[in-house]
Formats: structure tokens, C-alpha cells, sequence
């Protein structure tokens, strides 16, 4: 109880909101849109002995909505993602372009898995430190869902306030 309480006390000190490390006020923000993905494969392997085969892909997303311009980058897969089938991928992109109407560029890290029962999680973060021009100091999570074979967005971000 007593690592709880101190837990609960620095949580009231140093609020969510607030960068410790800088001092600087960090606003939260929310931006969904679309995007549209061209995927060309670059390599496959078969699975070997009771492995799963791998691929590599290049991707290109063109994003519309609050979020404006390109991502480009490169998938690895293992698997087949298929009904009763295990499969994982991760992912690189580099984004350039205008959020909210902020000029610059980060990196999209992706991590994916589903498993043979069709259990599936998704994580796409914002790496750290990776923000340029406008976009300096931006953090967040990308979440992605296919309605009607149209790519959806949903990026919850932040960016240190700008004196």
C-alpha cells in the first residue's frame, strides 16, 4: 500500500499533461481520417521444416484528412494471415507530411501478431525523438481498421506546446 500511495502522490505532482523531463506543457489531440496503401512484395521465403514463410514488402500510404501526405517503408512477415493460420509482421514508415496542419515528418514503428485461433493485436507507436520541422517532440499511437475495404485512421498524439 505504501508504493501505491507514493505512486498516487507523484501521479498528483507531475501530471499527464505535463513533460517532466522538459517542464513544457504537452497537448493531447485526436485525428482520423483515411489513407489509401500500396503494398509491393520484395521478397518471400517458403517455410522451412515446420517454420512459417516470410516476406518482405514496401509500402506506400498516402493519407488524407487531418493527416496529409506520404508514409513510406518496409514490412516483414511471417505467416499466413488466414482463418486457423499464425502470423506476425513488423514495420518501418517514415512519414512526411502535415498533421493538423503541423509541417514535418516522424517514424511509424508496427508490430503485429494474430494467432492460429484468430486472436490479433495491433501496436503502432510514434517513435520517440523521431519528429522534424513542426512535428519535433511528437508522441502517440496510430490505431488502423478496414470498414468496406476502406483503410481508416484514428492517431492520438501530442506535441509540446510552442512558446
Amino acid at each position: 500500500m505504501r508504493g501505491a500511495g507514493a505512486l498516487f502522490a507523484l501521479a498528483a505532482i507531475v501530471p499527464a499533461s505535463v513533460s517532466a523531463e522538459q517542464g513544457r506543457r504537452i497537448s493531447m489531440h485526436h485525428a482520423t481520417g483515411t489513407f489509401e496503401i500500396v503494398m509491393t512484395p520484395e521478397s518471400q521465403a517458403p517455410a522451412e521444416g515446420d517454420g512459417l514463410p516470410t516476406s518482405r514488402v514496401g509500402l506506400l500510404k498516402t493519407f488524407a484528412g487531418p493527416v496529409t501526405g506520404t508514409a513510406r517503408g518496409t514490412m516483414l512477415a511471417a505467416g499466413t494471415p488466414a482463418p486457423g493460420k499464425p502470423a506476425a509482421y513488423v514495420a518501418v514508415d517514415q512519414f512526411s507530411g502535415t498533421v493538423d496542419g503541423h509541417s514535418g515528418g516522424f517514424v511509424l514503428l508496427h508490430r503485429g501478431t494474430m494467432s492460429a485461433t484468430g486472436n490479433a493485436e495491433l501496436s503502432i507507436i510514434i517513435a520517440p525523438d523521431s519528429g522534424t520541422g513542426d512535428l519535433a517532440g511528437i508522441a502517440g499511437t496510430l490505431a488502423i481498421e478496414i470498414k468496406g475495404g476502406k483503410h481508416l485512421y484514428d492517431l492520438t498524439y501530442s506535441l509540446p506546446d510552442r512558446p
